[in-house]
């Protein structure tokens, strides 16, 4: 049987569409993902340095996992996240603005600064309260007439987790875009429930017969999962991202209980302050004066007066 590695692990991601060797794959995959025919197509990608510079010495460094000029003239950048931080439209905000800043030369005006695409790959929904859409794209746009205030600004946010939901319930019924191979393969294998679909494989089979891009995509993903060296880097990869999902699910977990030990807290207050009150107004009740009260109770007879209002 054939094996792969997971390819939404950003190590296997940026090995499969991030090296120059492949960027025939890459392009490949821009071009579906963005649905680019015809004119528009992408025809060709020069990689970037992945790392932004710190602006400051005390800058965050961040690392980008997939970054390629075109010929098109535009700046793409793809981020693959498997771990929900709840961060991440901030997060891709952040890098885009970044970007779009360095894009910027000495002695350039603003007209020159390129198209900057945004392509964020989740394992998660990112608004899962607002659409159940495996592929969302947003620009800045006027609130009331929609249109733009510019096209430099593109972000796609594609959920993997929704589009198995799709892709189990309705691949024999819909009418695919272009993305739902490349979909297929970054599906297909779950490195943390160690888990490899084999009707996706099967059917990535069948459509590499007639697809030249995703059969050679298919050779490639094979060639780097048998790699010893790959594996290596690959398992490492893996246990980093075990331990940040346990350490976030540790942080989350002590910050419910800490949440239910002072919501409890809080509870007994407001109950013990809900019995003093009913407390003297029974006593008020029965004819005694807030002084009496207060002395019985050895309350403040200002707090007694507070409670009989």
């Amino acid at each position: 049987m054939k094996e792969y590695l997971d390819l939404k692990l950003d190590f296997m991601f940026k090995q499969l569409f991030g090296h120059p060797s492949r960027k025939q794959l890459t392009t490949a995959f821009l071009n579906a993902v963005l649905h680019r025919t015809g004119h528009d197509r992408i025809i060709d990608v020069q990689f970037e340095n992945t790392e932004l510079a710190k602006e400051f010495e005390e800058g965050k460094m961040n690392r980008l996992d997939v970054l390629v000029w075109t010929d098109r003239g535009q700046r793409i950048n793809v981020e693959i996240q498997i771990i929900d931080q709840h961060d991440m439209p901030e997060r891709i905000l952040y890098y885009w603005a970044r970007l779009f800043s360095q894009s910027l030369f000495k002695g350039q005006g603003y007209s020159e600064l390129p198209p900057t695409i945004m392509i964020a790959i989740l394992n998660y929904p990112l608004f899962p309260h607002e659409t159940d859409r495996f592929h969302t794209i947003f620009h800045i746009r006027e609130d009331e007439e929609q249109f733009l205030w510019s096209a430099h600004l593109e972000f796609h946010a594609i959920d993997l987790s929704q589009f198995m939901v799709k892709w189990k319930k309705y691949r024999r019924d819909v009418k695919r875009s272009s993305e739902w191979p490349w979909l297929m393969m970054l599906s297909a294998v779950d490195a943390r429930k160690q888990e490899i679909d084999e009707t996706i494989l099967k059917e990535l089979e069948v459509l590499a017969m007639n697809e030249q891009e995703i059969r050679e995509a298919l050779e490639e993903w094979e060639k780097l999962s048998v790699s010893s060296e790959n594996r290596y880097a690959y398992e490492m990869r893996l246990k980093w991202l075990r331990d940040q999902l346990s350490n976030l699910l540790g942080e989350r977990r002590a910050g419910m209980e800490e949440g239910l030990e002072k919501g409890l807290k809080q509870g007994l207050k407001q109950g013990r302050e809900e019995e003093r009150k009913n407390m003297i107004r029974h006593m008020s009740a029965k004819g005694m004066v807030a002084k009496d009260i207060a002395d019985l109770t050895g309350l403040a007879e200002e707090e007694v007066r507070k409670w009989l209002k």
